[in-house]
């Protein structure tokens, strides 16, 4: 949301926002947060510290011109149950690394995300990506159409892995949507069937 008087609900004694509306990006409520510092330049950065009033977390509210970013920013995807514990935690870390904009970051966990996978499922460790998915595959737990776009994953890590360009937000998006997708069909689904039995 642009920087102006809606946003603001209380003004400190320096004429600086004392409290600033925003989605914090930690605990994902809208909450009013305390601005604890700011700085400002005519033309320049505006730039609020904040915290939260739910988690008691930080955040940094950055606006260049029109510009505007909640740093950590909402993760994508979605909470996913029944991950094993590597794996959950390597999905975390993409999710994170999405909220902060490390894009590169983001694609090369999504590619290792592959890996846990396979092992996990009984492939050796060490192998190549596409064998994992290979793997997968002969194992029937991912159908030929679930592989083409799951190979998605494997492809785009292998650019961030072996490009200098970095990826963008899109491409990003579309590796983490389809990685969250890869995780939720091999494990949550199984883990929410097993709950009925």
């Amino acid at each position: 949301m642009p920087f102006d008087e809606k946003n603001i609900t209380q003004i400190g004694p320096s004429g600086s926002p004392a409290r600033f509306d925003y989605q914090c990006g930690h605990c994902d409520r809208y909450v009013t947060g305390r601005v604890v510092s700011s700085y400002f330049t005519l033309g320049g950065p505006h730039i609020l510290f904040l915290i939260c009033p739910s988690c008691l977390m930080g955040s940094v509210r950055h606006q260049i011109e029109e510009k505007e970013y909640i740093i950590p920013g909402l993760k994508p995807g979605e909470d996913l149950e029944g991950l094993p514990t590597e794996i959950k935690s390597a999905y975390d870390e993409a999710r994170k690394c999405f909220s902060i904009n490390a894009y590169t970051g983001c694609e090369l966990l999504c590619r290792k995300i592959l890996m846990y996978v396979g092992v996990n499922k009984g492939a050796p460790e060490g192998q190549s990506f596409v064998s994992y998915l290979n793997y997968l595959e002969e194992k029937g737990y991912i159908t030929p159409t679930i592989k083409e776009w799951a190979d998605r994953i494997r492809q785009f890590g292998n650019l961030s892995t072996h490009k200098l360009d970095p990826p963008d937000q899109s491409r990003t998006e579309a590796t983490f949507k389809f990685t969250m997708v890869l995780l939720r069909i091999i494990f949550e689904m199984k883990y929410l069937s097993d709950k009925f039995e």
